[in-house]
């Protein structure tokens, strides 16, 4: 796919993510789909890896977002870089965009609870194939004032984010079991 920086592309060869892939709490076709992309299947949309941490506080009653310029509030994530792992790469992203770091934030899962794609139009449409983690931080944990992180009510998530508001439930059955 080529993109500016060196990124996990899909189709391609891939055995480590792949491991991460295959070890998905809430498996289905799209990380099925992934999963064979990783092997290099060219019958997989073409795209890149990134990786989204979902974070709720400990009771689920809220979750936290941040401003994105293209795609609104969304969870906070970005690009896997060759030799990352989706895990590194999600903290990497959440470091960067609400200022919290992996000491801020326990994880709930072993592995990646779930995978979900975002295709991207325009001059390049491509896939982003989002290998999703699952994280707990506490509602006072201190944010970064630059990229607009906030906290929302999971009943009151704001407009655009119709696929954040499908999975809560399914991440918050998650949290209740852990």
């Amino acid at each position: 796919m080529a993109f500016p920086h060196p990124t996990i592309d899909v189709p391609g060869d891939w055995p480590a993510v792949r491991r991460e892939v295959e070890r998905v709490t809430l498996l289905d076709a799209l990380g099925d789909e992934l999963s064979r992309g990783l092997t290099g299947d060219h019958s997989v949309v073409a795209g890149h890896v990134c990786a989204t941490t979902w974070i709720l506080d400990p009771s689920a009653s809220h979750t936290l977002l941040v401003k994105h310029p293209s795609l609104g509030w969304s969870t906070p994530g970005g690009h896997v870089e060759r030799n990352e792992s989706t895990r590194d790469a999600g903290l990497r992203e959440l470091e960067e965009e609400t200022g919290l770091t992996e000491f801020d934030v326990r994880p709930v899962l072993d592995g990646p609870a779930f995978v979900h794609a975002t295709d991207r139009d325009g001059e390049r449409p491509h896939r982003h194939w989002n290998v999703a983690w699952l994280y707990v931080a506490d509602l006072d944990a201190p944010l970064s004032p630059i990229e607009g992180a906030r906290w929302w009510p999971v009943d009151a998530l704001p407009d655009g984010t119709a696929d954040i508001a499908g999975k809560i439930s399914e991440l918050s059955a998650l949290l209740a079991d852990s």
